[in-house]
């Protein structure tokens, strides 16, 4: 069975409003703010990109790829977003997914900003133990 969520559009301008101001903090942080401090380290000279993965795709296709990354990720957080909020009607499940992307986004900007300032990373440390 399918709940009346389920029969709304989901590209509806007032779905795609909530969608957005849900996930505010995750665009603050991890889209905004990690592209942006990983954009300053990586243009500076003063970091580079410790993914495997992205730091491939930079190489090869530039800075940019990394934005066009994260908007993939939207695309899939907001596909999470809708079928957690169909199927289950349940907000704790959505409530912990986005809060742990947004921390997620937190941790990637202060470790670019330590980077950036102290020539530290969280990752390399925490890869050292």
């Amino acid at each position: 069975m399918f709940t009346n969520n389920s029969r709304t559009n989901i590209f509806d301008a007032s779905e795609i409003g909530k969608f957005l101001y849900d996930i505010r903090y995750v665009i603050l942080l991890y889209i905004i703010g990690d592209f942006l401090t990983t954009f300053h380290a990586i243009n500076s000279g003063l970091g580079f990109e410790e993914n495997g993965f992205l730091s491939v795709l930079i190489v090869n296709y530039g800075i940019w790829s990394l934005l066009l990354v994260k908007i993939v990720i939207l695309g899939v957080v907001f596909w999470a977003y809708h079928s957690i909020r169909s199927s289950s009607g349940s907000t704790m499940l959505w409530t912990l997914s986005k809060t742990g992307i947004s921390l997620l986004g937190l941790v990637l900007v202060v470790n670019n900003l330590l980077v950036t300032w102290a020539k530290f990373s969280l990752f390399e440390y925490i890869g050292s133990l």
